[in-house]
């Protein structure tokens, strides 16, 4: 308890952040406050344009199942809660949205300052979100639009959230980056990806405590940092639909070997596993962590074999045995290559049995191995004289 207190005095005491370049935000009182700032999309947020979803090529949009989704209407998404457990007693009492309008960054933010806002609140995003092209999110399918339709259903109004064309970024940014940092929050790609770390944010637990003290003081002034937490988080979604665009339209871009095994797997899943290939033997060439390296190497070596380079995908898996000793998976494909295409029934029965050494193979691939074993035994007495 004690903590939680030191917390909210340092946050009180800290200085908020200069207001970033755009007009003062405007509070417009009424059934709820509506809270409006605008910019123009010169301002950038990272390395890439605020507009970047403007520009998302048709083609991409329908490989990420999203057709239907209107690049020019998009509107971003992001909510502030009483919890994060859900249901019918979580409300979401701040909501954040974002879009370009007329050469313009629009962001509003509609914040509930009592329980009784709730349904004026709902009823104006309603309307926003019948008349958009589409959504962006950051885990918003497995939260913040479970948690909206919860809400409208408590207060009858209707509308399908699922019916809304929805880009989640959590997932694509987990494919090509979630090897890359220490982890996959927004705060942390805002930070090691765009370049744009926070100071003094105020941390996502203690978010709901501080909206419980706002509702007994009535004091807007707690919240200046909440708001601001929000408004960052869609600067920061507007920054990472560039860099996801940037990676999916210029895969040739350099990058780090992680990134690149990433995005090369991602890309092979996609159905595009040339492009995928060549990215995962870009990664080869450099460091890697050594689980990473393993699943790229067996990835390029299967590809190398259905391009009719058999030579090429056994230096791979013979490398991976340096590196992974009785590897299975690198093991048995040597082993297969080793008696089909070399002849060399006495290395390839090395290799079985050095990878029926384990202990922790499965049955079914233990008595395959086994029937591989007593064939290669037979094919080697064969040839003794």
């Amino acid at each position: 308890m004690s903590s939680v207190r030191r917390q909210l005095e340092l946050l009180q005491r800290t200085r908020p952040a200069a207001p970033a370049p755009g007009t003062e935000p405007r509070e417009e009182e009424g059934p709820f406050m509506l809270r409006s700032w605008e910019a123009d999309t010169a301002h950038a947020h990272g390395p890439w344009p605020l507009t970047s979803v403007r520009g998302f090529s048709r083609c991409w949009l329908e490989r990420l199942g999203l057709g239907e989704l209107d690049p020019e209407r998009v509107i971003f998404l992001d909510t502030e809660t009483t919890g994060l457990a859900g249901g019918t007693g979580t409300y979401a009492f701040l909501i954040g949205l974002a879009w370009v309008e007329d050469g313009r960054l629009v962001v509003e933010q509609l914040l509930m300052r009592e329980y009784k806002e709730e349904a004026a609140l709902l009823g104006y995003l309603k309307e926003r979100l019948e008349g958009c092209g589409g959504l962006v999110t950051y885990n918003g399918k497995s939260f913040d639009m479970q948690l909206l339709q919860t809400r409208f259903i408590m207060k009858r109004l209707k509308i399908d959230l699922e019916s809304i064309p929805h880009l989640d970024l959590l997932h694509p940014c987990r494919r090509i980056w979630g090897s890359s940092y220490a982890d996959c929050r927004l705060e942390t790609l805002e930070s090691e990806l765009l370049g744009q770390p926070r100071s003094h944010d105020v941390p996502g637990w203690l978010i709901p405590r501080i909206y419980f003290n706002f509702l007994r003081s009535q004091n807007l002034g707690s919240l200046r940092r909440i708001l601001e937490h929000n408004r960052r988080d869609l600067l920061a979604l507007m920054g990472l639909v560039g860099a996801l665009r940037g990676c999916l339209e210029q895969p040739e871009q350099p990058r780090e070997g992680l990134a690149d095994f990433g995005l090369g797997r991602w890309l092979e899943e996609l159905g595009l596993q040339k492009l995928g290939w060549q990215l995962m033997e870009r990664a080869l060439s450099r460091s890697l962590p050594p689980v990473h390296r393993r699943s790229a190497a067996l990835r390029v070596a299967r590809a190398r074999r259905r391009a009719g380079d058999q030579g090429g995908a056994a230096n791979l898996w013979a490398e991976l045995l340096t590196e992974h000793p009785h590897d299975p998976a690198a093991g048995v494909e040597l082993a297969k290559y080793l008696e089909h295409h070399r002849k060399d029934y006495q290395a390839a029965l090395q290799l079985v049995e050095g990878v029926l050494s384990r202990r922790d193979l499965p049955v079914s691939l233990r008595r395959a191995l086994q029937e591989r074993q007593g064939r290669l035994l037979k094919r080697v007495s064969a040839d003794c004289p």
